[in-house]
Parts: C-alpha cells; structure tokens; sequence
C-alpha cells in the first residue's frame, strides 16, 4: 500500500489539502513537520499508531469507535463525531464521543456550515472562534454550543468520499493549530480506507451468509421436490430439473391416486431464487391436500389460486398446468393456468393443449375450468415443460421456440419417456451452444405403454 501524507506543503496555484478559517486562524502552510523535534516525533508516532490500529481491524463498528477515539487523541478536542454519508444532505451520525470516552446522548448539533464545506471541497477545514460573530457566521449550532475551536475533515477513499471526521472544543485556551489540522487530514485520508476494507469485509460476511441461506433453500427443494415414480401401471415417466440458480422458481408434483389414476403438476413462478423456491413449494402442499379431499381439478386450481391472491405480495404470480391422466380408460383432464401448452405426441401428429384461465396470483374471484376429456391411446406421449425451453436463447439471441420443440418430439416419440427428454435435452444445449442457461427448465414425459 502506498500513502501520500502531507510532510511538507508548498504554496499552490490551486486548493491545497487543509484550510484555515476565521480570523483566529493564521496563514502558515499546514504542516506536520514543524521544525520542533519532539512534536514532530509525536505527530509521527501518532499518525503511524494510528495507521497500523486501524489497518489491523477489519470489523467495521470497531473500526469507526477507533476512528473517533484516535481523533480525540491527535487534536485533544473536547468532542468527535464520525459522520458517514458523501453529501451534506445525506450524512448519518455512526459514533459520537466525549474526551472521557463516552457516547454523547441527545440531539446532536454541530457546525453544518463548516461540514459542508469541508465536503464541497475536499479537504480538511478549521475555524477559531473568537466572537459571538464569528460563532453565528459559522452557525447557530456553533453560537448556541459556544465553541471556540472547529476542525473537520473529509475521509476519502478511491476518489469517493465515505464520511466525515468532526471535532471541536469550547474551551478559550484550545485552537486548533496548522499542525493539528495537516495531522488531522493526513489521518483521515488513511482512515477512509480503513472504514472501506471494513465495509467490503462487512460486505463479503453478508455475501457468504447469504450463499449460504441459498444452499440451504437449495437443499430443502431438492429434499422436498418428489422423485420420479416408478412402476406405475400403464404408464411411463420421466423428468428433467435445471435450475438456473441454486434454487428455483419451477415446480412440479407426481400424485398417484388410489383409484390408478395418475396426477402431475408443473408450475413457474415468477423470478427465481430463494423467495420463489419457497412459493412454490407452498403451493405444492396445497395441491397434495387438495387432491386427497377434492376430485375437481378446476376447484383445485381455483381454491389455489384464492390462496395466492390473499397471501402473495402483488406482483407475484405463478403459471400451473394440472393434468390427470386414466390409463384405464385411455383419458386425460387438465387445467392450464396460464402455463406453457401442455404438447400431445400421437402417431397423427403434434397437439399443443389450449390453456384454461390464467395465471393464478392476480385475480382473486378468477373460476377456472377443466378440460373436456381428451382420449389418448397406447404409444401417446404427453409433453409438460416450463417456459425456460422455449425461450432458451442462442449466442445470436435467437430463442429455441414452439417449433424446434415440435419437430423435435416428433422425431423422438417412439422413444422411451426418458429417451424422449434425452433428445429434447441435447438439442437444447445445442442451440444454446456456448451461451449460457438463463432461466429455470424443467420438463416432464409421460407415456401410455
């Protein structure tokens, strides 16, 4: 690390890093190299403790109490306040103490003049005071408080300022002098950097908490999404599940029903992440409870959607396809709540399913309805999937869309429940082709045998 500390300040054209005020200020350059060797030695000493306490510390509450103490240290003041924010209209008060140490209770006043200043211009400010006048042409915190001495200084950090250092003093015999001043800013200028390591470690913890609440989320998804079932009669399934992040906003259920029928459910929510993960999976336990209970798909997804309306923030809604399919009697019942169209595969040819209402969460007295039955036959193939396969985008921007999709299930739908995925899978990625995964993908295969 290099530091740039003021030894020695030769007269400028332009502002130069500290500034005096007030007519009991003198126009000596401000220096922290006097000539006299045991003040210098102390300033040295000073500034370097300084430097090497706070560097050291990486705890941001921490860091700023040391700021303020080690200011009432340099400039034997009779008050510090460290002041974040990078405008006068913006700053916050973070540590505030007296000579003794201890916390300053109350309304705090200070001279907002002088803080302003010290901000439009960069640079360290001080003022003596030596009248009544001079106190309210500094301020009326400054009169009413009585100060006679002022001296704040802006604490810079990559060219941003993160806050203020700000002290005073009422008592006659304390001015704050040159030396005081350049030691004051050279300090501030090292401690700005020290309150940003501190704010970007603070920031890294909060990152690393925040990794891993999403692992967490992450995990109890994959311990609560069901597994693929097998061995059912007449049936074939199969499923594929890409999360964009670690948690996602699909969804989807497999319920057997004690009669042989079979139910699945696919659903997206809006976004994804942690929130979403955490939706979905509420609407997964209503459905299961409902399918117990109720026999009617369109009440289902109408009681669902109920739900949703009264406790999802607005904005939030969620896309459901619900299908129930016989293979007794060779049928299918859906509801489409604004989901993707559910894609039939038979010898004839390629079918997208009409939707049935829209997408629940925005609209509380929404009715949906059911489909009317929808024969299948034996080798039919039933094709569920979120948008995330339509939309997957190429390196040229292009999206795979319904078509591809289309040509692609009629290629492969002699294949088995899973090789069909397989082949919807590889060609996916090959449109994607160097480009990423943008979005959550899931899709389902279900077959009659």
């Amino acid at each position: 690390m290099k530091w740039n500390w003021p030894w020695k300040r030769e007269e400028p054209k332009s502002a130069g890093p500290a500034r005096s005020s007030g007519s009991g200020s003198d126009r000596e350059p401000s220096t922290i190299l006097t000539g006299d060797a045991t003040e210098d030695s102390r300033s040295l000493q000073i500034l370097l403790d300084t430097i090497a306490a706070v560097t050291a510390n990486i705890d941001l509450d921490s860091v700023l109490r040391d700021i303020v103490d080690r200011s009432l240290q340099v400039t034997r003041a009779e008050r510090a306040i460290l002041l974040l924010g990078n405008a006068s209209d913006n700053l916050v008060v973070r540590v505030s103490l007296d000579r003794e140490g201890r916390s300053l209770a109350g309304d705090l006043q200070w001279s907002k003049s002088l803080v302003r200043r010290c901000l439009e211009e960069g640079l360290a400010v001080r003022s003596v005071v030596q009248s009544d006048q001079e106190a309210l042409e500094l301020g009326q915190s400054v009169y009413d408080l009585k100060l006679r001495a002022v001296m704040c200084a802006p604490m810079r950090s990559r060219n941003r300022t993160v806050g203020v250092i700000y002290v005073d003093s009422r008592a006659v015999r304390r001015e704050f002098s040159a030396r005081d001043l350049a030691l004051f800013g050279a300090i501030s200028a090292q401690l700005a950097i020290s309150v940003e390591n501190a704010r970007l470690h603070a920031d890294s913890l909060d990152k690393v908490r925040l990794q891993k609440d999403v692992e967490i989320a992450r995990r109890i998804q994959q311990h609560l999404l069901p597994p693929v079932p097998k061995d059912l009669r007449g049936l074939q399934v199969a499923l594929r599940y890409v999360a964009a992040e670690q948690a996602s906003g699909d969804t989807y259920d497999f319920v057997p029903l004690r009669d042989g029928r079979f139910a699945v459910m696919i659903g997206d929510v809006t976004g994804h992440g942690v929130g979403a993960a955490l939706l979905t999976h509420a609407v997964q336990a209503a459905l299961r409870s409902y399918l117990e209970l109720i026999d009617d798909l369109a009440t289902i997804v109408t009681r669902i959607n109920q739900r949703l309306v009264a406790g999802v923030e607005t904005g939030n809604f969620m896309s459901l396809l619900l299908a129930i399919v016989d293979p007794k009697s060779h049928t299918l019942h859906y509801v489409n709540a604004g989901h993707p169209g559910l894609v039939l595969c038979q010898a004839k040819g390629v079918t997208v399913l009409e939707k049935t209402g829209m997408v629940l969460g925005v609209v509380g007295d929404q009715v949906y309805r059911e489909s009317p039955p929808v024969a299948l036959q034996s080798g039919d193939l039933l094709f569920l999937h979120t948008d995330g396969v339509d939309e997957a985008m190429s390196t040229q921007r292009a999206v795979f869309g319904g078509e591809r999709l289309q040509a692609v299930l009629t290629r492969a739908r002699q294949q088995s429940a899973d090789g069909v995925l397989t082949e919807v899978d590889v060609a996916l990625r090959e449109h994607v082709g160097t480009g990423s995964i943008e979005d959550d993908y899931t899709m389902i295969a279900v077959k009659l045998l």
